[in-house]
Protein backbone atom coordinates (compact mmCIF):
# COMPACT_ATOMS: atom_id res chain seq x y z
CA UNK A 1 0.00 0.00 0.00
CA UNK A 2 2.82 2.49 1.18
CA UNK A 3 4.60 1.73 -1.96
CA UNK A 4 1.73 1.84 -4.21
CA UNK A 5 0.91 5.39 -2.50
CA UNK A 6 5.05 6.29 -3.32
CA UNK A 7 4.80 5.32 -6.90
CA UNK A 8 1.30 7.29 -7.81
CA UNK A 9 3.12 10.16 -6.17
CA UNK A 10 6.37 10.31 -8.75
CA UNK A 11 4.02 9.19 -11.78
CA UNK A 12 1.41 11.87 -11.09
CA UNK A 13 4.47 14.25 -11.01
CA UNK A 14 5.60 13.43 -14.98
CA UNK A 15 1.91 13.48 -16.22
CA UNK A 16 0.74 16.14 -18.69
CA UNK A 17 -1.86 18.31 -18.04
CA UNK A 18 -2.93 18.72 -21.58
CA UNK A 19 -3.70 16.99 -24.51
CA UNK A 20 -3.43 19.44 -27.44
CA UNK A 21 -1.44 18.89 -30.88
CA UNK A 22 2.23 19.11 -29.87
CA UNK A 23 4.51 21.55 -31.46
CA UNK A 24 8.10 20.12 -32.39
CA UNK A 25 11.64 22.38 -31.39
CA UNK A 26 11.92 22.63 -35.18
CA UNK A 27 8.21 23.64 -35.84
CA UNK A 28 8.57 26.52 -33.40
CA UNK A 29 12.29 28.04 -34.76
CA UNK A 30 10.47 27.70 -38.33
CA UNK A 31 7.55 29.51 -37.61
CA UNK A 32 10.20 32.35 -35.55
CA UNK A 33 11.93 32.45 -38.31
CA UNK A 34 9.14 33.27 -40.93
CA UNK A 35 7.55 35.69 -38.14
CA UNK A 36 11.05 37.47 -36.92
CA UNK A 37 11.01 41.11 -38.85
CA UNK A 38 14.61 41.50 -37.28
CA UNK A 39 15.34 38.42 -39.87
CA UNK A 40 13.76 40.10 -42.92
CA UNK A 41 15.46 42.93 -42.00
CA UNK A 42 18.67 41.46 -42.13
CA UNK A 43 18.02 39.84 -45.42
CA UNK A 44 17.35 43.01 -46.89
CA UNK A 45 20.24 44.69 -45.66
CA UNK A 46 22.07 41.92 -46.96
CA UNK A 47 20.69 42.39 -50.40
CA UNK A 48 21.04 46.04 -50.60
CA UNK A 49 24.90 45.75 -49.66
CA UNK A 50 25.02 43.54 -52.64
CA UNK A 51 24.01 45.61 -55.06
CA UNK A 52 25.75 48.80 -53.50
CA UNK A 53 28.64 46.38 -54.68
CA UNK A 54 27.73 46.54 -58.30
CA UNK A 55 26.78 50.54 -58.34
CA UNK A 56 30.53 50.79 -57.19
CA UNK A 57 32.13 48.87 -59.48
CA UNK A 58 30.22 50.51 -62.02
CA UNK A 59 32.68 53.57 -61.12
CA UNK A 60 35.68 51.35 -62.56
CA UNK A 61 34.11 51.42 -66.34
CA UNK A 62 33.83 53.61 -68.64
CA UNK A 63 30.90 55.95 -67.85
CA UNK A 64 28.87 56.83 -71.55
CA UNK A 65 25.94 59.68 -71.77
CA UNK A 66 24.42 61.34 -74.00
CA UNK A 67 22.74 64.60 -74.45
CA UNK A 68 20.68 66.44 -76.93
CA UNK A 69 19.66 70.65 -77.37
CA UNK A 70 16.75 72.15 -79.25
CA UNK A 71 16.83 75.80 -79.47
CA UNK A 72 15.11 78.85 -80.68
CA UNK A 73 16.89 82.40 -80.57
CA UNK A 74 14.97 85.68 -81.78
CA UNK A 75 16.98 88.51 -82.30
CA UNK A 76 15.88 92.27 -82.45
CA UNK A 77 18.32 94.48 -82.94
CA UNK A 78 19.34 98.19 -85.19
CA UNK A 79 20.63 96.53 -87.68
CA UNK A 80 18.06 94.04 -88.19
CA UNK A 81 15.87 90.95 -87.01
CA UNK A 82 16.97 87.62 -87.18
CA UNK A 83 15.94 84.46 -86.31
CA UNK A 84 18.23 81.45 -85.42
CA UNK A 85 16.91 77.31 -84.99
CA UNK A 86 19.82 75.01 -83.46
CA UNK A 87 19.73 71.57 -82.51
CA UNK A 88 22.75 69.83 -81.15
CA UNK A 89 23.51 65.66 -80.59
CA UNK A 90 26.27 64.70 -78.05
CA UNK A 91 27.87 61.51 -76.78
CA UNK A 92 30.63 61.48 -73.83
CA UNK A 93 33.33 59.31 -72.74
CA UNK A 94 34.37 59.45 -68.96
CA UNK A 95 37.03 56.24 -68.35
CA UNK A 96 38.91 56.23 -65.53
CA UNK A 97 42.12 54.18 -66.52
CA UNK A 98 44.04 54.54 -62.91
CA UNK A 99 42.23 54.93 -59.63
CA UNK A 100 43.52 53.87 -56.46
CA UNK A 101 41.09 55.35 -54.28
CA UNK A 102 38.19 53.69 -56.72
CA UNK A 103 40.01 50.34 -56.77
CA UNK A 104 39.43 50.70 -52.75
CA UNK A 105 36.79 51.81 -52.71
CA UNK A 106 35.46 48.23 -54.34
CA UNK A 107 37.18 46.39 -51.89
CA UNK A 108 35.32 48.36 -48.93
CA UNK A 109 31.98 47.07 -50.33
CA UNK A 110 32.68 44.07 -50.94
CA UNK A 111 33.82 44.00 -47.01
CA UNK A 112 30.53 45.43 -46.36
CA UNK A 113 28.27 42.82 -48.24
CA UNK A 114 30.29 40.02 -47.03
CA UNK A 115 29.85 40.69 -43.17
CA UNK A 116 26.41 41.59 -44.15
CA UNK A 117 26.29 38.16 -45.21
CA UNK A 118 27.87 36.57 -41.79
CA UNK A 119 25.62 39.21 -39.87
CA UNK A 120 21.99 37.62 -41.71
CA UNK A 121 23.65 34.70 -40.57
CA UNK A 122 24.28 35.26 -36.93
CA UNK A 123 21.00 37.13 -36.71
CA UNK A 124 19.47 33.92 -37.49
CA UNK A 125 21.64 32.21 -35.10
CA UNK A 126 20.75 34.38 -32.39
CA UNK A 127 17.07 33.75 -33.24
CA UNK A 128 17.85 30.41 -32.76
CA UNK A 129 18.58 30.40 -29.55
CA UNK A 130 16.05 33.08 -28.55
CA UNK A 131 13.11 30.74 -29.69
CA UNK A 132 14.74 27.43 -28.38
CA UNK A 133 15.75 29.21 -24.68
CA UNK A 134 11.87 30.73 -24.69
CA UNK A 135 10.26 26.50 -26.04
CA UNK A 136 12.70 25.03 -23.35
CA UNK A 137 11.30 27.97 -20.85
CA UNK A 138 7.73 26.40 -21.57
CA UNK A 139 8.84 23.23 -20.82
CA UNK A 140 10.32 24.04 -17.31
CA UNK A 141 7.34 26.26 -16.43
CA UNK A 142 4.76 23.32 -17.72
CA UNK A 143 6.99 20.63 -15.83
CA UNK A 144 7.14 22.86 -12.90
CA UNK A 145 2.82 23.39 -13.32
CA UNK A 146 2.07 19.20 -13.64
CA UNK A 147 4.83 18.60 -10.22
CA UNK A 148 2.62 21.38 -8.29
CA UNK A 149 -0.64 20.22 -9.29
CA UNK A 150 0.30 16.12 -8.22
CA UNK A 151 1.30 17.61 -5.20
CA UNK A 152 -1.90 20.02 -5.18
CA UNK A 153 -3.45 16.18 -5.60
CA UNK A 154 -1.71 14.85 -2.93
CA UNK A 155 -1.92 17.42 -0.58
CA UNK A 156 -6.02 17.07 -1.29
CA UNK A 157 -5.95 13.73 -0.39
CA UNK A 158 -4.28 13.93 3.24
CA UNK A 159 -6.40 16.93 4.07
CA UNK A 160 -9.54 14.25 3.30
CA UNK A 161 -7.77 12.09 5.63
CA UNK A 162 -7.34 14.17 8.18
CA UNK A 163 -10.79 15.42 8.28
CA UNK A 164 -12.11 11.80 8.71
CA UNK A 165 -9.63 11.31 11.09
CA UNK A 166 -10.70 13.98 13.21
CA UNK A 167 -14.45 13.40 12.78
CA UNK A 168 -13.97 9.90 14.51
CA UNK A 169 -11.45 10.95 16.87
CA UNK A 170 -8.18 9.50 15.60
CA UNK A 171 -6.57 13.20 14.63
CA UNK A 172 -6.29 16.34 16.52
CA UNK A 173 -7.60 19.73 15.27
CA UNK A 174 -4.16 20.43 14.99
CA UNK A 175 -3.44 18.33 12.32
CA UNK A 176 -6.55 19.40 10.68
CA UNK A 177 -5.22 22.62 10.77
CA UNK A 178 -1.64 21.91 9.11
CA UNK A 179 -2.99 19.72 6.57
CA UNK A 180 -5.65 22.51 5.36
CA UNK A 181 -2.43 25.13 5.52
CA UNK A 182 -0.59 22.82 3.66
CA UNK A 183 -2.93 22.25 1.03
CA UNK A 184 -3.38 26.33 0.69
CA UNK A 185 -0.02 26.50 0.50
CA UNK A 186 0.48 24.80 -2.47
CA UNK A 187 -2.51 26.22 -4.11
CA UNK A 188 -0.83 29.60 -4.67
CA UNK A 189 2.03 27.73 -5.94
CA UNK A 190 0.02 26.12 -8.29
CA UNK A 191 -1.44 29.80 -9.06
CA UNK A 192 1.24 31.06 -9.87
CA UNK A 193 3.21 27.82 -11.82
CA UNK A 194 -0.26 29.09 -14.27
CA UNK A 195 1.01 32.11 -14.51
CA UNK A 196 4.56 31.60 -15.32
CA UNK A 197 2.83 28.72 -18.07
CA UNK A 198 0.83 31.65 -19.34
CA UNK A 199 4.06 33.54 -19.67
CA UNK A 200 5.76 31.56 -21.40
CA UNK A 201 3.12 30.61 -24.02
CA UNK A 202 2.76 34.38 -24.80
CA UNK A 203 6.62 34.54 -25.02
CA UNK A 204 6.34 32.36 -27.75
CA UNK A 205 3.33 33.51 -29.13
CA UNK A 206 5.27 37.14 -29.22
CA UNK A 207 8.32 34.93 -31.17
CA UNK A 208 6.14 32.93 -33.81
CA UNK A 209 2.51 34.62 -34.50
CA UNK A 210 0.95 31.19 -32.93
CA UNK A 211 -0.81 30.04 -30.18
CA UNK A 212 1.00 27.29 -28.60
CA UNK A 213 -0.32 25.17 -26.09
CA UNK A 214 1.42 22.16 -26.18
CA UNK A 215 4.86 21.22 -26.75
CA UNK A 216 6.90 17.54 -25.51
CA UNK A 217 8.58 16.80 -23.20
CA UNK A 218 12.51 15.79 -22.91
CA UNK A 219 13.23 12.29 -23.80
CA UNK A 220 13.79 10.68 -19.91
CA UNK A 221 16.91 8.68 -21.38
CA UNK A 222 18.27 12.33 -23.19
CA UNK A 223 22.02 11.63 -22.22
CA UNK A 224 23.44 13.78 -19.80
CA UNK A 225 27.09 14.05 -20.50
CA UNK A 226 29.86 15.80 -22.23
CA UNK A 227 31.56 14.46 -25.04
CA UNK A 228 35.63 13.14 -23.56
CA UNK A 229 36.83 14.46 -26.95
CA UNK A 230 35.66 18.22 -25.81
CA UNK A 231 37.87 20.64 -24.16
CA UNK A 232 37.50 24.11 -23.44
CA UNK A 233 40.86 24.88 -26.29
CA UNK A 234 39.20 22.87 -28.78
CA UNK A 235 35.99 25.12 -28.26
CA UNK A 236 37.69 28.43 -27.94
CA UNK A 237 39.77 27.21 -31.25
CA UNK A 238 36.03 26.79 -32.67
CA UNK A 239 35.15 29.66 -31.64
CA UNK A 240 38.02 32.09 -33.51
CA UNK A 241 37.32 30.07 -36.99
CA UNK A 242 33.02 30.18 -36.64
CA UNK A 243 31.62 32.79 -34.12
CA UNK A 244 29.72 34.94 -35.99
CA UNK A 245 30.22 38.05 -33.71
CA UNK A 246 33.58 37.87 -33.99
CA UNK A 247 33.79 37.35 -37.92
CA UNK A 248 32.13 40.41 -38.07
CA UNK A 249 34.66 42.20 -36.10
CA UNK A 250 37.65 40.62 -38.02
CA UNK A 251 35.88 42.44 -41.17
CA UNK A 252 35.12 45.47 -39.48
CA UNK A 253 39.01 45.74 -38.99
CA UNK A 254 39.46 44.93 -42.24
CA UNK A 255 37.44 47.54 -43.23
CA UNK A 256 38.92 50.18 -41.01
CA UNK A 257 42.36 49.25 -42.33
CA UNK A 258 41.46 49.45 -46.15
CA UNK A 259 39.96 53.27 -45.38
CA UNK A 260 43.52 53.69 -44.46
CA UNK A 261 44.28 52.87 -47.93
CA UNK A 262 41.47 55.01 -49.03
CA UNK A 263 42.30 58.19 -47.10
CA UNK A 264 46.29 58.08 -48.41
CA UNK A 265 44.58 57.27 -52.35
CA UNK A 266 41.96 60.09 -51.91
CA UNK A 267 44.84 62.39 -50.68
CA UNK A 268 48.34 61.33 -52.45
CA UNK A 269 47.68 59.14 -55.00
CA UNK A 270 46.40 60.89 -59.10
CA UNK A 271 43.36 59.84 -60.80
CA UNK A 272 43.94 59.11 -64.62
CA UNK A 273 41.27 59.24 -66.61
CA UNK A 274 40.16 59.27 -70.53
CA UNK A 275 38.01 61.78 -71.96
CA UNK A 276 36.31 62.46 -75.19
CA UNK A 277 33.15 63.27 -77.19
CA UNK A 278 31.07 63.20 -80.47
CA UNK A 279 28.88 65.58 -81.21
CA UNK A 280 26.85 67.42 -83.97
CA UNK A 281 25.59 71.08 -84.40
CA UNK A 282 22.60 71.75 -86.58
CA UNK A 283 22.54 75.43 -87.31
CA UNK A 284 19.71 77.58 -89.54
CA UNK A 285 19.55 81.26 -89.47
CA UNK A 286 16.58 83.51 -90.78
CA UNK A 287 17.91 85.61 -92.82
CA UNK A 288 20.53 83.35 -93.74
CA UNK A 289 24.42 83.98 -92.29
CA UNK A 290 27.09 81.65 -94.21
CA UNK A 291 29.65 81.75 -90.83
CA UNK A 292 26.70 80.73 -88.32
CA UNK A 293 24.90 78.02 -90.51
CA UNK A 294 24.97 74.31 -91.26
CA UNK A 295 26.03 71.59 -89.98
CA UNK A 296 29.23 70.98 -87.68
CA UNK A 297 30.64 67.80 -86.64
CA UNK A 298 32.95 67.44 -83.40
CA UNK A 299 35.23 64.56 -82.04
CA UNK A 300 37.87 65.14 -79.29
CA UNK A 301 39.55 62.71 -77.29
CA UNK A 302 41.69 63.46 -74.14
CA UNK A 303 44.13 62.29 -71.43
CA UNK A 304 43.37 63.93 -67.96
CA UNK A 305 45.48 63.82 -64.70
CA UNK A 306 44.18 65.40 -61.30
CA UNK A 307 46.30 65.19 -58.29
CA UNK A 308 45.99 66.22 -55.02
CA UNK A 309 48.67 68.40 -53.76
CA UNK A 310 46.83 70.30 -50.42
CA UNK A 311 44.02 70.71 -48.76
CA UNK A 312 44.50 72.98 -45.70
CA UNK A 313 46.10 69.63 -43.56
CA UNK A 314 42.74 67.80 -44.22
CA UNK A 315 44.89 65.18 -46.35
CA UNK A 316 47.24 64.43 -43.03
CA UNK A 317 44.42 64.47 -41.01
CA UNK A 318 41.87 62.20 -42.77
CA UNK A 319 45.00 59.43 -42.51
CA UNK A 320 45.67 59.76 -39.28
CA UNK A 321 41.59 59.69 -38.38
CA UNK A 322 41.55 56.55 -40.50
CA UNK A 323 44.34 55.07 -38.35
CA UNK A 324 43.17 55.28 -34.68
CA UNK A 325 39.55 54.32 -36.46
CA UNK A 326 41.46 51.28 -36.98
CA UNK A 327 43.37 50.94 -33.76
CA UNK A 328 39.94 51.14 -32.33
CA UNK A 329 38.26 48.21 -33.97
CA UNK A 330 41.21 46.27 -33.51
CA UNK A 331 40.97 46.92 -29.93
CA UNK A 332 37.18 46.54 -30.01
CA UNK A 333 37.63 42.93 -31.54
CA UNK A 334 40.26 42.22 -28.51
CA UNK A 335 37.78 42.76 -25.97
CA UNK A 336 34.93 41.36 -27.62
CA UNK A 337 37.47 37.75 -28.02
CA UNK A 338 38.14 37.89 -24.03
CA UNK A 339 34.41 37.92 -23.74
CA UNK A 340 33.59 35.40 -25.84
CA UNK A 341 36.39 33.00 -24.41
CA UNK A 342 35.43 33.83 -20.83
CA UNK A 343 31.78 33.06 -21.84
CA UNK A 344 32.74 30.01 -23.24
CA UNK A 345 34.72 29.14 -19.87
CA UNK A 346 32.02 29.62 -18.00
CA UNK A 347 29.48 27.70 -20.10
CA UNK A 348 31.86 24.69 -20.32
CA UNK A 349 31.60 24.22 -16.45
CA UNK A 350 28.41 25.20 -15.87
CA UNK A 351 27.75 21.85 -17.71
CA UNK A 352 29.99 20.06 -15.97
CA UNK A 353 28.16 21.06 -12.75
CA UNK A 354 25.25 20.27 -14.23
CA UNK A 355 25.69 16.80 -14.93
CA UNK A 356 27.05 16.82 -11.50
CA UNK A 357 24.05 18.07 -10.48
CA UNK A 358 21.85 15.94 -12.03
CA UNK A 359 23.27 12.62 -11.24
CA UNK A 360 23.44 14.20 -7.11
CA UNK A 361 19.51 15.07 -7.63
CA UNK A 362 18.85 11.81 -9.04
CA UNK A 363 20.35 9.99 -5.38
CA UNK A 364 18.66 13.22 -3.65
CA UNK A 365 15.17 11.58 -5.10
CA UNK A 366 15.62 8.17 -4.06
CA UNK A 367 16.06 9.20 -0.79
CA UNK A 368 13.21 11.10 -0.41
CA UNK A 369 11.17 8.78 -1.66
CA UNK A 370 12.73 5.92 0.57
CA UNK A 371 12.45 9.12 3.71
CA UNK A 372 8.74 9.20 2.13
CA UNK A 373 8.37 5.44 2.56
CA UNK A 374 9.73 5.96 6.21
CA UNK A 375 7.88 8.59 7.42
CA UNK A 376 4.48 6.99 5.90
CA UNK A 377 4.74 3.87 7.50
CA UNK A 378 5.44 6.09 11.19
CA UNK A 379 2.46 8.06 10.48
CA UNK A 380 0.40 4.83 10.37
CA UNK A 381 1.51 3.39 13.34
CA UNK A 382 1.75 7.03 15.39
CA UNK A 383 5.61 7.48 15.60
CA UNK A 384 5.25 10.82 12.98
CA UNK A 385 2.67 13.04 12.87
CA UNK A 386 1.35 14.77 9.67
CA UNK A 387 2.97 17.57 9.40
CA UNK A 388 6.28 15.37 9.28
CA UNK A 389 4.57 13.50 6.27
CA UNK A 390 3.53 16.30 4.66
CA UNK A 391 7.44 17.69 4.28
CA UNK A 392 8.60 14.23 3.53
CA UNK A 393 6.16 14.29 0.71
CA UNK A 394 6.62 18.17 -0.79
CA UNK A 395 10.51 17.13 -0.21
CA UNK A 396 10.02 14.50 -2.90
CA UNK A 397 8.04 16.64 -5.46
CA UNK A 398 10.54 19.80 -5.28
CA UNK A 399 13.44 17.02 -5.67
CA UNK A 400 11.36 16.08 -9.17
CA UNK A 401 10.97 19.18 -9.99
CA UNK A 402 14.20 20.33 -9.27
CA UNK A 403 15.71 17.71 -11.58
CA UNK A 404 13.61 18.06 -14.32
CA UNK A 405 14.20 21.91 -14.08
CA UNK A 406 18.41 20.58 -14.05
CA UNK A 407 17.94 18.95 -16.94
CA UNK A 408 16.69 21.45 -18.81
CA UNK A 409 18.43 23.89 -18.26
CA UNK A 410 21.73 21.27 -19.20
CA UNK A 411 20.06 21.64 -22.79
CA UNK A 412 19.72 25.19 -22.64
CA UNK A 413 23.41 25.57 -21.77
CA UNK A 414 24.60 23.20 -24.31
CA UNK A 415 22.81 25.18 -26.95
CA UNK A 416 24.54 28.34 -25.90
CA UNK A 417 27.62 26.80 -26.46
CA UNK A 418 26.81 25.97 -29.87
CA UNK A 419 25.77 29.41 -30.25
CA UNK A 420 29.13 30.81 -29.03
CA UNK A 421 31.36 28.20 -31.15
CA UNK A 422 29.08 29.09 -34.39
CA UNK A 423 27.70 25.54 -34.00
CA UNK A 424 23.71 26.45 -33.55
CA UNK A 425 22.57 25.25 -37.31
CA UNK A 426 19.23 23.69 -38.12
CA UNK A 427 20.81 20.40 -38.26
CA UNK A 428 21.63 20.28 -34.52
CA UNK A 429 17.85 21.52 -33.93
CA UNK A 430 16.91 18.38 -36.04
CA UNK A 431 19.12 16.51 -34.16
CA UNK A 432 17.52 17.65 -30.26
CA UNK A 433 14.16 17.13 -31.68
CA UNK A 434 14.03 13.28 -31.83
CA UNK A 435 14.89 13.85 -28.03
CA UNK A 436 11.09 15.79 -27.45
CA UNK A 437 8.54 13.26 -27.33
CA UNK A 438 5.15 14.16 -27.44
CA UNK A 439 3.39 13.35 -23.94
CA UNK A 440 0.66 11.16 -23.08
Amino acid sequence: MKKHIISSLIAAAVLSSTTAHAESIYEVYKLAKQHDPGLRAAAATYRAENEGVTVTKGNLYPNISFSGNLGYTNTDADTGNSDNNSNSLAISLDYPIYSPALNYAVDAVELSYESAGISFDNTEEDLALTTLTEYFNLLIAQSTLQTTEALVKSTASQLDRAKKQYEVGLASITDLQDAQAEYDSVRVTELSARSDVSYAQKALYQRTGREIQSIPQLAKDYPIRLDPAMTVDSLIAKAHRDNKELRILNLSVASAENNINIQKANGRTPTVKITGELSRKDSDTSPANQNQDGVTNTSSIGLGVSIPLYSGGAINASVRQAVAEAESATEQRASSLQSIELNIRSLYLDLQTAVAQIEAQQQLIRSRASALEATTAGYDVGTRNLVELLDAQSNLFDAQNTYEQYRYNFVVKKLSLLEATGDLTEDKIKELDKWLIAKN
